[in-house]
């Protein structure tokens, strides 16, 4: 009997080990197909069920009813994220499907997770040291709205979905201001596992070359000094020479600075908005790959694929340097002095790259229109050294509080920072504090609306130390925490995608107290009588500005606006520091 069931289960492990050997999902992207949602939440559906070391997982709704899903691979059945970083393993965050006219990732990150659950190629010796987490699709209502004519640019894959979410939010510009329902349950889940890298797959159709898959890298000048050190010397270098060892040669991202790129490329710098630059806030290795539109879906597919394997090996063969370094540049960054919070890209600081483009045609002849166009010339293709300019200077710099202040009454931004593990604690009773506050003097607002909102720019303010009086429950913030890179983007106001920027502070710009000529004539008067050094230099200037003297409003307007009377929380930004 013992020799009749050891022979039954040696044969089921053969049978699973044969099976093993053999993909389970039925990707089509060979055909010039990508899978509908129910297709794809099926396939991951399928591994889940056939490997232990894997599990789809629901991470609250989305903007469409849907759940927002992770689908995690490990070398072993545990999906708790505080037990795996306890065992010292690194985090690779993939999210696909932002935009899902760009379906490139969704294939490749199917046919990935297939192939290393598997263990095709000897792929699960990356699971050793990373687990994998990955987003099947992240904008799941752009991926339900499928037709085959939401990407003009593009003639391949047939149908994809469609670029806005259920709310016709861009979701890659949503991140930080958080106002989608996909937004808030990925702040959640990023939270939660707090990943060493990150990655975000995208489609580009923007110049024309050679190449399938392009790169927007972490912005080294963005973290401290070891985290720099580390993507500069280690990281790209990397990615770049291991991608060229395969059929797909990896260049950046072909970010113009001229009409032509012989002429040189700038690296991109990807602020809190984008799914990289909010990864970036926590000291991760945030990037996008951009697969060329112009290329046939399944180079795109394959391209995409490519550069998953080449991060995850790099990731899983670095990963405890990359959980030291994240460590070393948090601290850099808890005891610095100051924080860049604006950047201009370094003009006179360049390495030369080899790119591999097309002659630029500015005579073409549409043959839609007859008339003359820009294109390019694919019959004359060129290898040339151009420059990269991956160098950008700070140009604007803040001195580091060790405390901000929030009023209560700011439940939107309180909101915010709990989604992303902020600590702050509560004045347990009213107090009245000294604190330096912000005035906003000038800003300029969006002619249009910017995904919702209408974004402010060319923002100065002045600073002023005041006592202000704040009420037991108002939120006291230590600056020098572990996420103390999201707390000075998201809470200074002229840092670039600035709380204040995306208009959650806009109250304070509308003036709630103002005065009428003829009602505050008394109070003007009486309050000239009281302050007579005042009153001295209210005659002076009458004295030497004929017009101030001819114009009565604007005199009651003087004594207004420089006395107690004038509303002292007009443009007062209400996020006070403490130093």
């Amino acid at each position: 009997m013992r020799k009749k069931t050891a022979l039954v289960v040696a044969l089921c492990a053969v049978s699973l080990f044969l099976f093993a050997q053999k993909p389970l999902l039925n990707l089509k992207y060979e055909q010039n197909y990508t899978p509908t949602y129910d297709e794809l939440i099926e396939m991951y559906e399928m591994l889940d069920a056939n490997y232990k070391n894997a599990k789809l997982i629901e991470n609250g709704l989305t903007d469409v009813g849907k759940p927002l899903h992770t689908f995690i691979i490990n070398s072993e059945s545990e999906f708790n994220p505080e037990t795996i970083k306890a065992q010292g393993k690194s985090i690779l965050l993939i999210n696909n499907g932002i935009h899902p006219g760009e379906p490139c990732g969704i294939d490749a990150s199917l046919e990935f997770a297939d192939n290393i659950l598997r263990n095709a190629d000897n792929l699960a010796e990356i699971l050793e040291n990373t687990v994998l987490v990955i987003v099947p699709a992240y904008n799941i209502g752009g991926l339900l709205n499928r037709s085959a004519y939401n990407r003009s640019g593009q003639t391949t894959p047939y149908e994809t979905g469609f670029r806005g979410n259920a709310g016709n939010l861009d979701l890659n510009r949503d991140f930080a201001k958080c106002d989608s329902e996909n937004a808030r349950n990925f702040n959640r889940l990023y939270t939660k596992w707090d990943p060493d890298v990150f990655l975000d797959t995208h489609t580009t159709n923007g110049s024309e070359h050679q190449y399938s898959v392009t790169l927007i890298a972490p912005s080294p000048d963005m973290f401290p000094p070891t985290q720099e050190k580390f993507i500069r010397e280690k990281m790209l270098p990397n990615l770049y020479s291991n991608m060229k060892k395969g059929e797909y040669e990896l260049i950046p991202y072909v970010s113009w600075m001229y009409s032509d790129p012989k002429k040189g490329i700038m690296m991109t710098q990807e602020t809190s908005r984008y799914s990289s630059g909010y990864a970036n806030l926590f000291n991760c290795y945030g990037m996008m790959t951009e697969n060329h539109v112009y290329k046939d879906y399944a180079d795109r597919v394959k391209s995409c694929y490519q550069f998953i394997e080449v991060l995850a090996k790099f990731t899983s063969a670095n990963s405890k340097e990359i959980i030291e370094s994240r460590k070393t540049g948090i601290k850099e960054s808890m005891t610095a002095a100051t924080y860049p919070i604006n950047f201009d890209l370094d003009t006179t600081q360049f390495q030369m790259l080899e790119f591999k483009g097309y002659e630029v045609d500015n005579n073409q002849i549409s043959p839609v229109t007859g008339l003359p166009r820009f294109g390019y010339d694919k019959t004359r293709p060129y290898t040339k050294e151009i420059p990269f300019f991956d160098v950008y200077k700070a140009t604007q710099e803040i001195k580091i509080p060790e405390y901000y202040i929030l009023p209560q009454t700011w439940n939107n931004v309180i909101e915010r920072l709990e989604l992303n593990g902020i600590e702050f604690n509560r004045l347990p009773n009213d107090t009245t504090m000294e604190v330096e506050v912000y005035y906003i003097d000038e800003y300029s607002n969006a002619s249009r609306l910017n995904n919702g909102h209408y974004f402010h720019d060319k923002v100065t303010t002045t600073s002023e130390v005041q006592k202000i009086k704040y009420y037991a429950g108002d939120l006291v913030i230590p600056v020098r925490q572990k996420k103390i890179k999201y707390l000075l983007e998201q809470l200074e106001p002229k840092a670039r995608d600035s709380f204040f920027r995306w208009n959650f502070f806009d109250q304070v710009l509308d003036q709630r107290e103002y005065f009428s000529s003829y009602g505050y004539e008394e109070n003007a008067l009486k309050y000239l009588n009281e302050h007579p050094e005042f009153k001295k230099k209210f005659e002076e200037k009458r004295q030497s500005d004929q017009e101030f003297a001819k114009n009565h409003r604007a005199q009651l307007s003087y004594i207004y606006y420089n006395s107690e009377w004038a509303e002292k929380t007009y443009k007062r930004y209400p996020v006070a520091r403490i130093y």
